[in-house]
């Protein structure tokens, strides 16, 4: 017997998940989707760089920003390392493991303290009954995750170059009014890219609906440059953050898919 709505999709009316998930998560998929949106990447399996594309040599004129080396099945950060060099991406990973390896953008835009930040863009995707018909939402007041140290580019520890937490709502960062566009746009074409290709599939006779976020950093001149989505982003109800709660987007978002 089918019920409205359950976390399980089996015993379910509409999913809540998308079918082809994986095809968003995966950052070497990712990748191959949208390279333009994307820093260029380099893609490690198995201690060997795929298809023998390394990144350039370390030239001795620099620039001298960091590299991150990731695993390209894993978020929350929990899995990125970082170090000085290109050359020293492959000392990082480990026989049998996939990784994405990124140089760090140039002329990122920082806190007014020079503290690294990045953008945590929260989206509902739905596709309806029909199996063809998507629709895509984006909530315009996300978060910033925001380092504690002032940033640099010798300062290689985690705490200073790979932001996790979300520290503060995005809606009085002076930058947002023109990245939110940006990073709407940026989104769509990627589920565009994703729907056409046939990554992402509609499920006949059941809507189904995801709630996900997506990171960006922007540049001094005005690029906004996709790294990842999470598909299961961190949700936090007021209770247990009383500032940077999901519980008016969550409801909003049920809203729209159960109407």
């Amino acid at each position: 017997r089918l019920v409205d709505f359950a976390d399980e999709s089996h015993f379910s009316r509409i999913a809540m998940y998308i079918k082809g998930r994986v095809e968003l998560e995966d950052k070497t998929k990712m990748w191959e989707l949208v390279p333009d949106l994307m820093p260029d990447t380099y893609v490690i399996e198995d201690c060997k760089w795929r298809d023998g594309k390394a990144p350039p040599e370390d030239s001795p004129e620099g620039p001298w920003l960091p590299w991150f080396v990731k695993e390209a099945d894993r978020n929350w950060g929990t899995s990125v390392q970082v170090c000085s060099r290109a050359s020293q991406c492959m000392d990082l990973t480990k026989p049998g493991a996939t990784y994405v390896v990124q140089q760090h953008i140039k002329d990122p835009v920082l806190m007014d303290d020079g503290r690294k930040c990045h953008i945590k863009f929260y989206v509902l995707l739905m596709c309806l009954e029909d199996a063809v018909t998507w629709r895509l939402y984006t909530l315009k007041d996300g978060y910033l995750s925001i380092s504690p140290n002032i940033w640099s580019t010798v300062d290689l520890s985690k705490d200073t170059q790979v932001t996790i937490i979300r520290s503060e709502r995005i809606s009085g960062w002076k930058p947002w009014a023109e990245a939110y566009p940006k990073c709407k746009a940026a989104v769509a074409e990627v589920i565009r890219r994703s729907v056409a290709s046939g990554k992402l599939e509609g499920r006949p006779s059941k809507r189904q609906f995801e709630i996900l976020s997506a990171d960006f950093i922007v540049d001094t001149h005005g690029k906004v440059w996709l790294f990842e989505f999470n598909m299961s982003p961190v949700l936090k109800d007021p209770q247990d953050s009383p500032v940077t709660n999901d519980s008016d987007m969550i409801m909003s978002a049920l809203d729209i898919v159960i109407p």
